[in-house]
């Protein structure tokens, strides 16, 4: 079988090293109807032809494959553990519900449809919406869970999920908000339960049937990039982790949806430093310490204060007991900010932290990615990639990408004096003059980090379009790869995907007003910057050499239109999920990039509860990957709206699953 299972790997790495010429190996029978023998012989033969070097590396590839088969012989074991206990469960479930008619009076299926008297054999899978009548299973196993799947942020996932069914897919239900713009923050999945966000809810519903268990209202837009679901935590049942639009941490009971615990992640002491800070990226959990990076809103919002010098906040990384609450220590990303007497401006300042920080527990660090200042001077760990030790906050060592870059929204506007206020026309005022100087090109690290499999790599993308693989240890570059030009939307925006020896990376090189977002005076001018090279790439993790690219494209109004991709990747096995600005999900073959299925998410839908919704936009989250199913969080109304590269605003959750044979 790992021959079978590998032929393909092998062919593709050795046309990229150029070890064998292609033709040789197409000319062979199709590898899957070879037999071993066969195989060997035909291998044999090629290798006449190689040097010495050349069958070295032939040999470490399959060496490759064969760690990997193994790996995935693991994993399928596991998963036919779960399946099995799953369907065990099931099955005791129908006997208890046979021998007490009460259960029958629980059943969400419609009882008219059988006498009161006789149990009601319930299917394996009905969905009916609605509320649940029983409660939540907290001893199931989690499937998939946070923004990067896993403490290191990989993106790769388990599931039964290949190339030979991925086509297989279809709908299975959706869940929609009326009156949302926007569907933020991946869904946490375990066996029996999905949790997701709906603006300021925290959602629990069952996997299968779709009915609600429960729902939490807190006081801010829930931004978490992620939910995050503990369930080792000491003595305690598993717990849901969230933040939102106004820089509380949430703790919430996963089985009751009881809030246990909120916290201010921010700096207190100051309202309106209070006010400019929240969570937008995932948090993460070790060893009982729960980690919160925390942005600033500063970074655009400072033009509601034209009165004010910008800017006084910055970034953080905030470390707190995961039962109690506590703050343990807070990393700032500058010193605290004080006024230049000569400019008026506040500084040191940005640097905030968009992305989900990256755990290393052999390392017993944690890193982290930043971003631009806003004003001069440039802060050291401004767009950075910083290793942190988990125990004291204390920094190891940063990575600087850039050392001149400076940036906020008023940068979008014109130099000159203009209105700016509706009621007000006559009161005009120069926004421009509170972009510094030089203004830089706002190419932070949005990504999240991620640590290798072998914990021997930190790869980190930015929105300058460049991949960068760093040391663990020290730091210090490994290499770092330009794939495409870089603008303020990415260039790489929200992440990437790796595998044992593959890094696949998105672009999106669209420029954006940013001001646009809460100023409709300032056009969108949304555009593809000039020479760029929007599309997904698929790089060696070695030495960042380029396997494969694709550019996809989509029709606007019968044009052929470059398709961006902006929110995080997804694989699986050798599938590649990417979702695009313009609201498609694709899935693409590992091995050479090759579209295996698509589908079109910006679409109006009925909801399960008969809710009527729709799709738009996808970005941030991209594909979430749960055994048979994938998630899809479509709608996004931010920068830009609905046009020749956005589908726009949208208010669904999709849930896929691979259609029984």
């Amino acid at each position: 079988m790992l021959y079978r299972y590998g032929i393909n790997k092998i062919i593709a790495f050795c046309a990229v090293c150029a070890l064998v010429p292609i033709a040789q190996l197409q000319a062979a029978e199709d590898p899957v109807s070879l037999g071993e023998d066969r195989l060997n012989t035909a291998d044999a033969g090629d290798l006449e032809n190689l040097t010495k070097e050349q069958k070295r590396a032939l040999r470490k590839a399959e060496r490759k494959l064969k760690r990997q088969a193994e790996k995935q012989a693991k994993k399928d074991a596991k998963k036919a553990a779960r399946i099995k206990a799953r369907q065990e469960r099931k099955a005791a479930e129908a006997a208890a519900a046979a021998e007490d008619s009460a259960a029958v009076l629980r059943t969400p299926l419609p009882l008219a449809l059988a006498p009161l008297n006789e149990p009601v054999e319930e299917p394996a899978a009905v969905i009916t919406g609605g509320d649940c009548l029983a409660d939540i299973e907290t001893l199931s196993p989690i499937v998939v869970n946070g923004f990067g799947f896993n403490p290191t942020n990989t993106r790769n996932q388990a599931s039964s999920i290949t190339s030979a069914n991925v086509a297989n897919l279809e709908r299975k239900f959706e869940m929609a908000k009326s009156g949302v713009r926007e569907k933020r923050g991946a869904p946490a999945v375990t066996e029996k339960t999905v949790f997701f966000t709906q603006t300021n809810q925290l959602v629990a519903i069952d996997r299968e049937s779709a009915c609600r268990y429960w729902t939490l209202t807190v006081t801010g837009v829930i931004r978490s990039s992620s939910i995050l679901l503990v369930d080792n935590l000491p003595g305690q049942d598993p717990v849901l982790y969230v933040g939102d639009y106004n820089g509380i941490v949430y703790a919430v009971d996963a089985k009751t949806g009881t809030l246990l615990w909120q916290q201010f992640a921010g700096i207190s002491g100051d309202a309106k430093s209070e006010s400019n800070h929240f969570i937008t990226g995932g948090m993460q959990y070790y060893g009982g310490q729960l980690f919160v990076p925390v942005s600033s809103k500063e970074v655009i919002a400072n033009l509601f204060f034209i009165f004010e010098p910008c800017c006084k906040t910055h970034g953080l990384l905030v470390s707190f007991d995961a039962v109690t609450g506590e703050k343990q220590w807070t990393f700032h990303t500058t010193e605290e900010a004080t006024i230049a007497a000569d400019t008026y401006r506040v500084g040191p300042n940005g640097a905030p932290v968009w992305s989900t920080p990256a755990i290393d527990p052999a390392r017993n660090a944690i890193y982290i990615g930043t971003g631009e200042s806003y004003t001069e001077p440039v802060a050291p760990y401004s767009d950075s990639i910083i290793s942190l030790d988990m125990t004291t906050g204390l920094v190891n060592w940063s990575f600087q990408a850039r050392n001149n870059d400076q940036w906020n929204a008023a940068c979008d506007f014109p130099d000159e004096r203009i209105p700016v206020s509706p009621a007000n026309p006559g009161f005009l005022w120069n926004l421009y003059d509170r972009c510094p100087e030089p203004e830089g090109p706002d190419f932070d690290f949005g990504a999240a980090p991620i640590l290798s499999d072998d914990g021997k790599i930190l790869i980190a993308g930015d929105k300058g379009g460049i991949v960068y693989s760093l040391d663990p240890d020290s730091g210090a570059l490994n290499w770092s790869r330009k794939i495409s030009q870089g603008a303020k939307l990415g260039g790489i925006h929200w992440g990437m995907a790796i595998d044992e020896w593959t890094i696949y990376v998105a672009a999106t090189d669209l420029e954006v007003a940013k001001a646009s977002s809460i100023d409709d005076s300032v056009e969108d001018r949304t555009a593809l910057v000039a020479n760029g090279r929007p599309g997904i790439y698929a790089l060696d993790i070695t030495n960042g050499g380029l396997i494969w690219e694709v550019h996809p494209t989509h029709d606007y109004q019968g044009v052929a239109t470059d398709s961006l991709y902006s929110a995080s990747l997804s694989v699986t096995n050798d599938v590649l999920f990417a979702g695009s600005l313009d609201g498609v999900v694709k899935a693409f073959s590992t091995y050479t990039g090759a579209e295996l299925w698509s589908m079109d998410t910006a679409i109006d839908v009925t909801d399960v509860n008969g809710v009527a919704g729709n799709g738009g936009t996808i970005d941030s989250v991209g594909v979430v990957i749960a055994e048979d199913t994938i998630l899809i969080n479509s709608g996004y109304d931010s920068f830009g709206g609905a046009g020749p590269y956005q589908a726009g605003p949208g208010n669904t959750l999709f849930v896929l699953e691979l259609a029984q044979p």
